[in-house]
């Protein structure tokens, strides 16, 4: 029977996440907040670190933003960070110890959709929710022969029907149990190890306890399922990194970002997109931002060139230093000594533009 030969594969196969010790339903929060969009290999340290620092839901809940996000730093997206302590301190205050059971009440919880709460649910609690994320689609995509484009609403619906259908035995002609908990992470863990993307090569089909009853398998579209994901296109931007130090404030000029939106409420370093000359970028951006700022015009210093990416934007920036002093116009602009940087916590592109600027010796 299909269920049972992928739970049978699990318990030989399994990875081991420390996470998985003991399936405690907070432990499965924290990582499932830190797992999307990210690597499991990038997460593990991460996640090791927060629990030392956060060992359950109430200490989370009474824990400081500001050193919950120096903590994240690195593992990006940090809406992420923001949404699981939100999420940790209104469980607390509904009176939770630990996050609740039901995936439909964790779904009324900041930054909990159907993936991690079912996630939390079968995982956590061993319930027979469906917790479809990007390697179960891509599993049950081939399995089925579902064609549907990846991370598309239509492929997510038929996965999760199809997992559901496995999870409440509806196609269980032998009658066992499927422990949730095994069965979901079977999924995660065959398309993480062995139902892998196509890119650069092939799924390791002789690996898979479903070989003999995958339809992609059978008819040699293994390398084509699910369908490519309909992305938009990708701009590519020129931009200077500007470090803009002052000498009588002993700093280097940061910016608040708004409260919502990419990197939100992030201190960053500032940058804007390169049209031609430096001086004249700068003066257009100064204005632009309101900033009253006496540049020294012969101090810039090209320092090096990085370069990030966020949604559809590729973004390739030259680093330049230059001294400033003057007035700045609310509090969304501060100069901050390389000490005081320690203790904040900054976007990828500022973190590169910074290790430029280390470089080199002005303050």
């Amino acid at each position: 029977m299909i269920p049972w030969l992928l739970v049978e594969w699990f318990r030989a196969h399994a990875r081991a996440l420390p996470w998985r010790d003991g399936y405690d339903p907070y432990k499965i929060l924290v990582s499932e907040f830190m797992l999307q969009q990210t690597q499991v290999g990038t997460v593990i340290p991460y996640f090791e670190r927060w629990i030392i620092r956060w060992p359950d839901l109430r200490s989370l809940a009474a824990a400081d933003e500001t050193e919950a996000l120096k903590l994240w730093e690195g593992l990006g997206y940090y809406s992420r960070c923001r949404n699981l302590l939100k999420a940790a301190r209104a469980m607390a205050e509904a009176g939770y110890t630990s996050p609740p059971a039901p995936a439909e009440e964790l779904r009324t919880f900041p930054g909990i959709g159907a993936y991690t709460a079912g996630a939390i649910a079968s995982i956590g609690y061993n319930l027979p929710v469906p917790a479809v994320d990007g390697n179960v689609e891509r599993v049950i995509s081939r399995l089925l022969g579902i064609e549907e484009p990846s991370g598309s609403a239509a492929l997510r619906h038929r996965v999760t029907e199809a997992v559901s259908s496995m999870l409440n035995d509806r196609n269980n002609r032998s009658r066992k149990r499927i422990s949730p908990r095994e069965f979901n992470q079977a999924l995660m863990d065959l398309g993480a190890m062995v139902c892998t993307p196509s890119r650069g090569g092939v799924p390791f089909c002789g690996e898979c306890p479903w070989e003999n009853y995958c339809l992609a398998r059978k008819t040699g579209r293994e390398a084509e399922l699910p369908l490519p994901r309909q992305r938009a296109p990708i701009s590519r931007d020129e931009a200077w990194g500007v470090l803009a130090v002052s000498s009588i404030h002993k700093g280097i000029l940061l910016h608040r970002r708004p409260n919502k939106g990419l990197w939100a409420a992030m201190w960053e370093i500032p940058w804007f997109l390169r049209s031609g000359n430096f001086w004249e970028d700068f003066d257009a951006w100064c204005v632009s931002c309101g900033l009253n700022l006496s540049p020294d015009r012969n101090s810039p210093k090209e320092v090096g060139y990085t370069s990030f990416s966020f949604t559809t934007h590729h973004v390739r920036a030259q680093v330049v230093t230059c001294s400033v002093e003057g007035t700045l116009p609310d509090e969304t602009w501060r100069f901050f000594s390389l000490r005081e940087l320690d203790d904040v916590s900054l976007p990828a592109p500022s973190r590169k533009f910074l290790a430029c600027f280390e470089k080199i010796d002005i303050l």
